[in-house]
């Protein structure tokens, strides 16, 4: 008999993250159906995973309380439109690593949808639902946008769901997400492309990189990523990655300045190694103590930019975990 209080939830799109999310819901009970436009791929969840996987969207949404656009950024308006030809009214999400294009979608196509742009921090260089897990999303931080009042009540229950799977939601506006995004995701995926190229190239590429070991593996994980997803992801959140591109390159001209001043660092580059060290030495963070804020988009969004997270949604606050 189904639990009434959890949702019932349609992934449209079961790719690596929307293939772990269905199985991460499964895992949990919820009622949960999935549709891919991949034939072989709806197949392959029917035949081996627990959950209904249906051959439309319309068919996926039709008695959803909870829908997941799980696409890449460029499939996500053909998705909008069939939602809204199927007349869907529940609560409407998203796993798409940008987010102003997406909500500019809903606005001009769902414009009285219930949407809660959403981006899991989880990932993989490997793709499609083979690569997918339910651990994926295990504990990963699972951004949440809130940008106005109106939303409020819709995030909550969006916010409810994602920490009762065990997730770390994180508040922010979607300007906000798009630029730190930008910082931790686009802009390492376009330095390790550019560290994996230049390794290579020329006559002595094929000696460096038979010595590549553990610095060039962690430095370019993501190198292997699929290049359209990436290069997607870039242009549809072009003013930010150009941003931390200048600011990358600003770092990197310093060093190389202080370089070609003598066999001695410069202090100003010996700084850029120590400020690194000393951040990267106190990542991730860990919650220092746990409180309870007001249910307002000012205090809930103050979470966000501390640096904190909602582990619990009541009736009339939430609980924040704080570093």
């Amino acid at each position: 008999m189904r639990n009434p209080t959890l949702p019932r939830v349609a992934v449209l799109g079961l790719g690596l993250v929307g293939g772990s999310l269905f199985q991460l819901l499964h895992h949990h009970g919820h009622p949960v159906v999935g549709y891919d436009v991949d034939a072989a791929t709806r197949k392959l969840v029917a035949q081996h995973h627990g959950g209904r996987v249906c051959d439309s969207i319309c068919e996926a949404v039709a008695q959803a309380e909870l829908t997941v656009i799980a696409v890449p950024v460029w499939a996500v308006g053909q998705v909008i439109d069939e939602i809204g030809r199927a007349d869907y009214s529940g609560l409407l999400t998203d796993v798409v690593s940008v987010k102003a294009p997406i909500d500019q979608l809903i606005r001009q196509q769902l414009p009285a949808a219930r949407w809660v742009g959403g981006h899991p921090m989880a990932g993989s260089e490997k793709t499609g639902f083979v690569a997918s897990s339910a651990t994926l999303l295990a504990d990963c931080p699972w951004v949440l946008c809130l940008n106005q009042l109106e939303q409020l009540d819709d995030w909550c229950d969006v916010a409810r769901h994602i920490t009762q799977l065990g997730c770390r939601v994180i508040p922010a506006t979607t300007v906000e997400h798009d630029e730190a995004v930008a910082r931790i995701s686009h802009v390492p995926h376009a330095m390790a492309a550019a560290l994996t190229n230049t390794a290579a190239s020329g006559a002595a590429g094929a000696l460096a990189l038979s010595i590549a070991a553990g610095s060039f593996r962690d430095a370019t994980r993501v190198a292997a990523a699929e290049p359209n997803v990436v290069a997607a992801w870039c242009e549809a959140n072009s003013v930010a990655v150009v941003s931390q591109l200048d600011a990358v390159i600003a770092q990197l001209v310093q060093l190389r300045d202080a370089l070609r001043t003598g066999p001695e660092l410069a202090a100003s580059a010996r700084d850029l190694f120590s400020r690194a060290q000393r951040i990267r030495q106190t990542w991730p963070r860990e919650a220092a103590h746990t409180t309870r804020v007001a249910r307002t988009v000012g205090a809930i969004g103050g979470v966000g930019r501390a640096g904190g997270w909602i582990i619990q949604v009541e009736q009339d606050h939430v609980v924040a975990a704080l570093p």
